[in-house]
């Protein structure tokens, strides 16, 4: 499926290990966002790297777009 994702000012973090793991990097970013007063425009999305079976060399950007 093509797709494309909105324009615009970004947080995001790069996630590196497990995806069970991905929880807490969404969290950093709620909690940079209520430190420095930011909202989210309701856009958030996942990009994940390419695949290993070494679950510790894992990569995952999680991205939320700003308002």
């Amino acid at each position: 499926i093509c797709t494309e994702t909105p324009a615009g000012e970004v947080a995001m973090t790069t996630h590196i290990g497990s995806y069970a793991g991905l929880a807490a990097a969404h969290n950093a970013i709620h909690s940079w966002r209520a430190a420095t007063g930011r909202a989210f425009s309701g856009w958030s999305w996942e990009i994940y790297g390419d695949w290993t079976n070494d679950e510790a060399k894992l990569e995952t950007q999680v991205v939320y777009l700003l308002s």
